[in-house]
């Protein structure tokens, strides 16, 4: 298919000079080309093909052929299709039917509460037609029925009724505040401050993450158990660690510039143009972008662009003692990311590993960090 929409003609008959001489003064003719006397061939408009048909006819010439091209001949054909046309009319009728219900409930903000419990509630106390829902009824209703809620709203989307709420904030104890006290990185205890709780470990001892600190109890002198919030600066050597890895050959692959689109213009899903420019690319990549043609159509025409990026490969060479410096820098910045809320760097150091063709650089920086946490 092509992009223009032109006609081409072929007529058979004599005093053709003076026939076309009278169409070029009413009519835009183009690639005229007279193949023997009595033949020619010539394209014009698709949409001046009708005046200039009725007007061969009129002067006795023959019309040997008449051939359109161009997305205009195509959407005639498809508007003159009337089951399409009746498809259409049908779908048109049923979206604007079902666009009255909602069809989908989203529920935003809640933890404690139960998401499907909430949509249940929704859809038990009120209709699904749009119409027939007041949301501000529909607020009002969920925090009258639903105690753990300070705030609701609501807003229909489309076809979704979104639903914001926001839950009552309850007392700390009763969300677990007699929690221990945990380790947050593995390393090495230097240094204890207990404040409440009953301690798990000493100065010296190796902790992984994860690992009780302080329990959330103590024992009083009548050797009763008592709960108590566990509070302590427990601090540790942590060891951070960044890793790189340098190869001496690796293949590195680069956009050469070159590029190569293709249009597909689709309606209701079906492709009903496409226009790709030629492509001869061994490697290539591919990036896809919809555009909206309909701001002017009553139809939903969409539009497809895909752009074909050329790649190429090429072989890097590369001697690990050209760039030492450069990597153990990465790997240094890699060990920095993991210093979150350091109070002291204590060491530095890195080592090297040689492999076949492969060099790792392993940085680590020895913090001390308070490693308590819930």
């Amino acid at each position: 298919m092509k992009l223009k929409n032109l006609t081409t003609f072929h007529i058979c008959g004599l005093n053709q000079e003076k026939l076309l001489n009278e169409l070029c003064k009413k009519f835009t003719l183009t690639d005229i080309d007279r193949h023997t006397k009595n033949s020619t061939s010539f394209k014009c408009s698709y949409f001046e093909h009708a005046k200039i048909e009725k007007t061969l006819k009129n002067s006795g010439v023959k019309i040997e052929s008449v051939v359109h091209e161009g997305i205009a001949y195509k959407l005639s054909k498809i508007f003159t299709s009337y089951g399409l046309v009746a498809a259409i009319v049908v779908f048109v009728v049923l979206f604007a039917l079902q666009n009255q219900y909602i069809l989908q409930y989203d529920v935003i903000g809640q933890d404690k509460l139960s998401q499907l419990e909430i949509v249940d509630f929704v859809k038990e106390r009120f209709s699904a037609k749009k119409s027939e829902i007041d949301t501000k009824q529909v607020e009002t209703c969920l925090l009258d029925n639903f105690s753990g809620l300070s705030f609701a709203s609501c807003i229909i989307k489309g076809q979704t009724l979104v639903i914001n709420i926001k839950e009552k904030l309850l007392p700390q104890e009763m969300y677990g505040q007699f929690a221990p006290l945990v380790a947050q990185k593995d390393g090495k205890i230097t240094q204890i401050s207990l404040i409440s709780g009953t301690l798990r470990v000493k100065v010296g001892d190796i902790v992984q993450k994860g690992d009780v600190l302080v329990e959330p109890y103590t024992i009083d002198t009548s050797g009763q158990l008592k709960k108590v919030e566990a509070k302590a600066q427990i601090l540790a050597e942590v060891y951070n660690e960044g890793s790189v890895d340098h190869y001496e050959t690796f293949i590195e692959v680069n956009r050469t510039g070159k590029t190569a689109v293709q249009d597909d213009i689709r309606l209701f899903g079906l492709s009903i143009y496409t226009f790709k420019e030629d492509m001869n690319f061994k490697m290539y990549e591919v990036e896809f972008e919809d555009i909206d043609l309909s701001k002017n159509f009553f139809l939903p025409f969409k539009m497809r662009k895909t752009i074909y990026y050329e790649l190429q490969q090429k072989t890097i060479e590369s001697k690990f003692e050209d760039v030492q410096d450069e990597y153990i820098a990465k790997a240094k910045a890699k060990a920095l990311e993991n210093c979150e809320d350091c109070d002291k760097i204590k060491e530095e150091f890195y080592t090297l590993r040689h492999l076949s063709g492969v060099t790792v650089v392993n940085f680590c920086i020895v913090t001390e960090e308070d490693v308590g946490g819930y």
